[in-house]
């Protein structure tokens, strides 16, 4: 049992608790729920005693195991298999008596397989992948650890949507305690059993998921505060989009599934009637009708082609889902419109009114920290004056001193909602937004969702965040095999796809026939030896972009340039793994 009584923390000025109590018991799996500054990560550092109350008690056993997911990795030297080794008490201290003990790495390396890790990459060193892969790599270690207690802050942060589907399963089999942080609500959904909503400085506990929670929040909100009129008006707006849709869709199943989003957005109404943001795309300057248009593309990175003769048409008002495992490449057929960094064959006609606007998942790490919110929208258009440009910020929740001050200190959500505001501000008519609500809170998702419904332009999404992918998108392409193909159906159907995928392979294993993966078509042309060379060369690049970076300072077009370097290499990395293990197996 976890117990809260009585607790009280302030910092500064600001009442994060007032005399808060609260009972938690094994086997719950609680989604904990609040406004940015609500005090949700200092509910966590209560938890482990890094922080302690001004006044009441924090009680659990002595001997509760508590796992978390670490921020930093300090001994960026250690093979990932040992890091995620050394969690477990018995591996670390050596138990060798008990037989749970050589089961250990057998069961670490399937789970670092299930996150996404690669065979050879088990014994590298931390320090050879990059932050997302080391967050992940920290997430290894707090599922692997023997816990009784399991504190997850963004769990699926730099997770895809197959590996978010791994760990709400992981989860549902968990048989401790377990308090999620999440801004992704059909997470919270398909995990949690109890909601803990942090609000006005006070704790409460709802029986029942994210969904559960909003709909008697909604209930109670609606009772007290007696807004029939503004939910009227919201419902009103979201029934319009779903009736815009029904006129559109091809697709009953489809239609039904939007209707489903549209009663979960009528209870968030009042939830999020107070919202401290908002978002509206302004109308496009132009709008052809074929904005873009591909033709036999090949995509990729020298022999290695992760796309094969790519045909695709995207017109005024689309809304495109991009599915597909990791590394099959969503992100580089992206890139190969916005740069041609990636585009090997064919050809990619971009219209010429068209405008693109692009958030990467990777953005929000290009930002020069020491510029200001001011300074870095006023360059998107010159023409606007300061008061605009003040009050444009005011929307996206940037008031005071953070207008002016460097964003250096700015937390995650701020900066992706920075990013986002000099993107709405460029009037684009195509949207290439790749996993945008990374880092944003509750609310802002729901704004984003929002604002994308009616935004007059076309779409691209690639998303783990399945809310999002249900509420805006119209179609799917998946991409699988080397092959850029439309995908006849929804999530659900997708999800379905993918556990057929699953139980055949499996069948293939327990039959004893071969279960290697289809062979790319670079795999055949290169040996194993020649790809050991170029990992060996590209990971020698990778260091030296990697320091120069760092010793760049504040040179934003130099720091942009080699920013862009990086992701090109690391992409080549990304692909050419994939062969090394193609050649391996």
């Amino acid at each position: 049992m976890l117990q809260l009584k009585d607790v009280s923390l302030a910092f500064t000025k600001k009442v994060l608790f007032q005399d808060v109590s609260v009972q938690l018991y094994k086997n719950q799996r609680i989604g904990l729920v609040g406004k940015n500054g609500a005090g949700k990560t200092s509910f966590f550092k209560l938890l482990l005693n890094e922080i302690h109350a001004d006044k009441g008690d924090v009680f659990y056993p002595s001997d509760t195991l508590v796992s978390y997911i670490e921020q930093e990795i300090t001994n960026v030297d250690e093979l990932l298999i040992e890091y995620v080794l050394n969690s477990h008490y018995i591996y670390r201290e050596e138990h060798y008596d008990l037989p749970e003990y050589y089961q250990l790495r057998p069961n670490a390396e399937k789970l670092l397989s299930s996150l996404g890790f690669k065979q050879h990459e088990l014994e590298l060193p931390l320090k050879n992948f990059s932050g997302g892969w080391q967050m992940r790599a920290n997430l290894a270690k707090a599922l692997f650890c023997a816990s009784d207690l399991l504190l997850l802050d963004e769990p699926t942060n730099h997770l895809d949507v197959e590996t978010v589907m791994w760990l709400e399963k992981w989860l549902a089999r968990y048989a401790g305690l377990a308090i999620i942080i999440s801004h992704d609500r059909e997470f919270l959904d398909n995990v949690t059993t109890h909601t803990l909503h942090i609000a006005n400085s006070r704790i409460k506990l709802y029986g029942g998921n994210y969904s559960t929670f909003e709909r008697t929040l909604a209930e109670q909100l609606e009772l007290q505060q007696k807004q029939e009129e503004k939910s009227s008006a919201k419902i009103a707006h979201l029934q319009s989009f779903v009736d815009r849709f029904k006129a559109k869709a091809s697709k009953a199943k489809q239609a039904q599934s939007r209707m489903k989003m549209i009663e979960k957005l009528q209870f968030s109404s009042s939830l999020y009637s107070e919202r401290s943001y908002t978002v509206e795309f302004f109308e496009p300057e132009a709008l052809p009708n074929l904005l873009l248009s591909i033709v036999d593309a090949d995509i990729g990175y020298g022999d290695n082609v992760l796309i094969d003769k790519a045909n695709f048409q995207l017109f005024a008002g689309a809304r495109v889902g991009l599915l597909g495992k990791n590394g099959r490449g969503k992100s580089s057929l992206i890139k190969s419109i916005i740069s041609n960094d990636a585009l090997l064959n064919g050809v990619i006609d971009i219209g010429e009114k068209t405008k693109i606007g692009y958030f990467a998942q990777n953005t929000v790490d290009t930002l020069d920290l020491s510029d200001t919110p001011l300074n870095l929208i006023s360059r998107v258009d010159k023409s606007l004056s300061q008061q605009y440009l003040l009050n444009y910020l005011g929307k996206f929740g940037f008031t005071g001193e953070t207008v002016g001050g460097t964003i250096e200190k700015f937390s995650g959500g701020e900066k992706s909602r920075l990013v986002l505001a000099m993107i709405v501000l460029q009037k684009p008519n195509i949207l290439f937004l790749d996993e945008p609500t990374n880092h944003l809170d509750m609310t802002m998702r729901e704004t984003l969702t929002e604002a994308l419904q009616d935004f007059a332009g076309a779409l691209v999404l690639v998303s783990h965040d399945k809310f999002m992918l249900q509420s805006v998108v119209d179609e799917y392409y998946l991409i699988d095999k080397n092959e850029l193909r439309y995908f006849d159906g929804d999530l659900d159907d997708y999800y379905q796809y993918l556990s057929v995928q699953e139980k055949e392979l499996a069948n293939k294993q327990k039959n004893g026939k071969s279960a290697k993966p289809t062979k790319n078509k670079s795999a055949s042309k290169i040996s194993l030896n020649e790809v050991n060379k170029e990992l060996d060369k590209l990971n020698k690049a990778k260091q030296q972009l990697t320091n120069d970076i760092s010793n760049t300072g504040n040179d934003l077009s130099k720091l942009t340039k080699l920013q862009k370097q990086l992701d090109t290499l690391q992409s080549q990395l990304d692909d050419l793994e994939v062969i090394w293990l193609e050649l391996s197996v």
